[in-house]
């Protein structure tokens, strides 16, 4: 049955890259099965567990999957949430091996996280594409792993700034149409078999103003500059970001606080759920953009900076020293 699974997936993928090629006597081009094996053999299936009393344990579960795609001869990149905290990791193969895994590193700005088998043992890579050659009516292809879901043809929509409600935000994130819902941590791959991004959402807008279920791809060039930094120290050195503790959220056309985090820097200073943040050190806050980037602005981990809030009808300033988002995060215990 699981043979059967993968001839189709490779007959339905190898049809799809047989027709955005009919056109193009472009040689480097994916073109055969063999190469869509080649592929596939570089693509895992991710399988973790986290403590119970873990800072994410609430908002993202204690067991969680998803896939990969192997970078190197040992480190797997995958979407961060996937793994963070997690204290068992299992890594799913394509030739049916599982291996316990670790995490390497994890970005929360950009979201990515690397992790690596603990068994010494070699993998076949793909290669880093180049994202910021990507543009709006190009097409790429999901490629999850067979037992997770399909893979699929997907063009790219649009390039345009997103803002998550957990301090997160990118200036320009993938967007791509139609929906696969086996996206997390999935390689998007480009027609030459080499990594664009990888999964992170589903989105009910992947082209602005249209009702298109699509996903969202965090861009391959933003890992490229810290990648060294995950693999040597576990995280990025350098351009951390402030972390306040707080869920945000701007429907209405005003930036409220949705969730405090216990403990965090944001309780402590006594901020509450439904607050609205009028302004940052002064300067006026109308969309979660406006609060990443002008918050930000002042400088990573340490920095005070004063919010007015409204609570009800009262205007009130709080001075918050904010913190480091990994210091927050249980630390993996290994086997």
């Amino acid at each position: 049955m699981k043979s059967f699974i993968k001839k189709i997936l490779f007959i339905f993928t190898f049809l799809s890259l047989l027709i955005t090629n009919l056109f193009s006597q472009d040689k480097d081009l994916i073109k055969t099965e063999e190469e869509i094996r080649e592929i596939y053999k570089s693509i895992v299936r991710i399988d973790s567990s986290v403590p119970s009393d873990a800072l994410t344990a609430n908002s993202l579960g204690t067991e969680r999957n998803g896939n990969g795609v192997i970078i190197d001869d040992k480190h797997i990149l995958t979407i961060g949430y996937i793994i963070l905290e997690a204290d068992k990791i299992n890594i799913s193969l394509y030739n049916g091996q599982v291996l316990p895994a670790k995490v390497v590193g994890y970005d929360h700005t950009t979201g990515f996280g690397i992790i690596k088998p603990i068994i010494k043992i070699k993998l076949n890579s793909l290669k880093l594409g180049n994202s910021d050659n990507l543009d709006r009516e190009d097409f790429a292809f999901v490629l999850p792993f067979p037992n997770q879901g399909k893979g699929s043809a997907v063009k790219v929509v649009s390039r345009r700034p997103f803002s998550g409600w957990w301090e997160y935000y990118l200036e320009k994130p993938i967007y791509t149409y139609p929906i696969n819902y086996s996206w997390a941590g999935t390689p998007l791959i480009n027609r030459r078999g080499e990594i664009l991004g990888i999964g992170s959402l589903s989105v009910g807008e992947s082209t602005p103003g249209i009702m298109s279920l699509g996903n969202l791809f965090v861009p391959i060039n933003i890992l490229k500059p810290i990648l060294s930094d995950l693999i040597k120290y576990g995280k990025r050195i350098s351009d951390l970001k402030p972390y306040f503790g707080f869920s945000l959220e701007d429907s209405s056309g005003k930036v409220s606080i949705l969730r405090v985090i216990k403990d965090s820097p944001a309780e402590k200073v006594g901020l509450k759920q439904d607050d609205i943040i009028l302004s940052v050190n002064g300067k006026k806050i109308n969309t979660l953009r406006d609060f990443y980037l002008t918050s930000w602005s002042y400088g990573g981990p340490g920095v005070q900076l004063k919010l007015d809030v409204k609570r009800r009808n009262e205007s009130i300033s709080f001075y918050v020293k904010t913190g480091d988002r990994n210091d927050y995060y249980i630390k993996p215990r290994y086997f």
